[in-house]
């Protein structure tokens, strides 16, 4: 059954319980109730001037063009075209799909919202899911479940309850998902993730706030990251702040300004930093380790190269080629291997070293070194130095200090190459 109540040359177009509907433009609104089925009289669009109300499930053949498009449905709007509206479509308790692409303000679905296509709006909401196949262009996307995007992706906000996946390049100023979020490449402002994040690409980040874990790709840059549980990156990372509870693994070089971890960090490739080193437990670089600033190590460090930096403090062993620092202290029962060179150098108690050279030198009791070359030394009871001492002004050792080499007073140091 149809009605017609235009006026003034706007119509307004009702039918109810068709099985299919048939109808030229129409310059006015169209109500739709229980009609199972819309096509177009000629071609393959359906245009509305107006606003499209519709009560029930149905199918539209083609591309629809309309002012507004709002349904009250537990079922299906499907629309298998394009959608094109000069404002935007409201869906309540259903699900809208659309097997094209979408283009309007506003597109909002309580069950799901499903575009085939690309999506442009201004902000995208399904309160289930929300799925685009090929790229979106929005301000806001919203799913309350799951956000999946096939293609590329640039939007203002991202937020999802549960995950989040995106196949394209992405650009997005704020990423906010309470389990997990997947990307390819691109660039993000803030990603808030309450389980973990995977950039499978290069991608560059402000903010990483993660309470799981977070992965990024070979060549990325991320200036802050705040992680409960572990940072990885699968290649080459540039970082300004790196703060992990538990572990970090660069699968490459890595150059940044700080990192504060509770666990442990792996770097296979060389070490630059800008500022502190902080590591509660082991550090392991497979190049060299530069550390403008301090390096604290709680546990083991093992450097295959150099390690150059202004001071460093390690509780456990030290293993490398070459140490060299402005302030050098290892800790109680500790270890190092490879040869020191600092100003102020300070070995505790019970602690194995390799040569040291220096300025100010104190070796605590019961301690075990190599070669010991400085202006001021000072070595505590029951050491044993195992080869040489040189020094220039003082020396001074407690009782049972075994040397056994030479100890010598000179007047100016040799060159560290000489002695270490």
């Amino acid at each position: 059954m149809a009605e017609n109540n235009g006026q003034n040359g706007s119509e307004k177009v009702k039918l109810v319980n068709e099985d299919e509907v048939v109808m030229p433009i129409v310059y006015g609104d169209v109500e739709l109730k229980n009609c199972r089925r819309w096509v177009p009289e000629e071609g393959d669009e359906i245009i509305v001037t107006g606003d499209i109300k519709i009560n029930g499930g149905i199918e539209i053949v083609g591309t629809l063009r309309a002012r507004s498009l709002h349904a009250r449905t537990r079922d299906l709007i499907l629309v298998t075209g394009d959608l094109i509206l000069e404002r935007g479509a409201r869906v309540e308790k259903g699900t809208l799909e659309i097997t094209g692409s979408a283009k309007g303000r506003d597109f909002r679905a309580d069950k799901s919202l499903k575009v085939g296509g690309d999506l442009v709006c201004t902000a995208g909401s399904g309160g289930g899911s929300l799925v685009v196949r090929g790229n979106v262009k929005a301000d806001r996307l919203v799913g309350g479940g799951s956000i999946k995007i096939g293609g590329s992706a640039e939007v203002g906000e991202m937020r999802a309850g549960g995950s989040l996946k995106a196949m394209g390049e992405v650009k997005c100023d704020e990423i906010k998902v309470g389990g997990s979020v997947k990307v390819n490449w691109g660039k993000i402002g803030l990603v808030n993730v309450g389980g973990s994040f995977k950039a499978q690409g290069a991608v560059e980040v402000d903010d990483i706030d993660v309470g799981g874990s977070a992965v990024v790709g070979a060549g990325s840059v991320v200036h802050s990251v705040d992680v409960g549980g572990s940072f990885k990156s699968t290649g080459d990372v540039r970082f300004g702040k790196i703060d992990v509870g538990g572990a970090v693994k660069i699968a490459g070089h890595a150059s940044g300004n700080t990192i504060d971890v509770g666990g442990s960090v792996r770097v296979e490739g060389d070490l630059d930093m800008e500022d502190d080193l902080d590591v509660g437990g082991k550090v392991t670089v497979d190049g060299d380790l530069r550390c403008k600033r301090k390096i604290k190590v709680g546990g083991t460090l093992i450097v295959e190269g150099r390690i150059d930096t202004y001071r460093i403090i390690v509780g456990g062993r030290i293993e490398a080629k070459y140490i060299k620092a402005d302030g050098f202290r290892l800790g109680r029962r500790a270890e190092v291997t490879g040869p020191v060179e600092s100003n102020e150098i300070l070995v505790r108690e019970r602690a194995r070293t390799h040569s040291l050279y220096g300025d100010e030198i104190r070796v605590e009791e019961r301690s075990r070194v190599k070669n010991v070359c400085g202006r001021d030394i000072y070595i505590e009871r029951d050491s044993v130095v195992s080869g040489n001492i040189i020094y220039t002004e003082n020396l001074e050792m407690e009782e049972n200090v075994t040397v056994r080499g030479e100890v010598k007073k000179v007047d100016k140091l040799p060159l560290p190459d000489e002695v270490l």
